[in-house]
């Protein structure tokens, strides 16, 4: 009798499974943060190269620095103050100095107007009345007039004519011959008459002396 082989349904045993990939290994390198204040300060110190430590000095000589910055402060600030006053002060005493100055002037050239006025007045008397004698007359109220200003102002003229040449006032531009021994080196005609305020000479007069004739004599100047 034939046997037969009854084929015995075997299960295929399961192929075994590949190795998992492991992908942690090709993901960034894991990096550790440490977050405590007192970490990685000795690599920064290290990177960043040498800190300059700054001086520290005892409390009692920080409060004296204090102070002494402090008075330097407060002297500066005085010295502007009265810098700023100092130029307020100037600038007043230059305005009033030219007020006193614009009033002086004003007091000095008032009496020349009012011998302007005279001349002007003599000027039309004689152009009315048509008299030499009104208007030599009203010359010479004006000429005294004149003279009773500068007086008033202390500008007096310098007597000259008659004594002899001294020129520390007078400037002589010529000589006149002379008879009289007695005239030589005197002045005997006045050109200019000088002026003087004071002990101050505004203006030397311009003379002519007398020089003895028969010129053995010069003249004294």
């Amino acid at each position: 009798m034939e046997s037969r082989k009854i084929p015995i349904n075997s299960t295929k045993p399961p192929a075994p499974a590949e190795p998992a990939v492991d992908t942690f290994e090709e993901s960034a390198e894991f990096k550790v943060v440490d977050k405590r204040h007192f970490a990685n300060v000795d690599e920064v110190a290290i990177s960043s190269g040498p800190v300059e430590e700054k001086p520290r000095y005892p409390s009692y000589v920080e409060e004296l620095m204090a102070r002494t910055a402090e008075t330097e402060r407060r002297y500066a600030e005085k010295v502007k103050q009265i810098d700023q006053e100092v130029a307020r002060v100037k600038a007043r005493l230059e305005a009033e100095h030219e007020r006193q100055f614009a009033r002086a002037r004003q007091d000095l050239l008032l009496p020349f107007l009012e011998v302007l006025d005279n001349l002007e007045r003599a000027l039309r008397a004689e152009s009315q009345a048509g008299t030499h004698d009104d208007l030599v007359g009203g010359l010479k109220m004006t000429v005294d007039l004149f003279r009773a200003k500068l007086k008033k102002q202390e500008i007096e003229p310098v007597e000259v004519l008659g004594l002899p040449f001294d020129p520390n006032v007078s400037q002589a531009i010529g000589v006149v011959p002379v008879l009289d021994r007695a005239q030589d080196g005197v002045v005997v005609e006045e050109l200019l008459r000088g002026y003087r305020m004071g002990d101050s000479l505004v203006r030397p007069a311009q003379v002519r002396v007398g020089q003895y004739q028969d010129g053995r004599s010069g003249p004294a100047w």
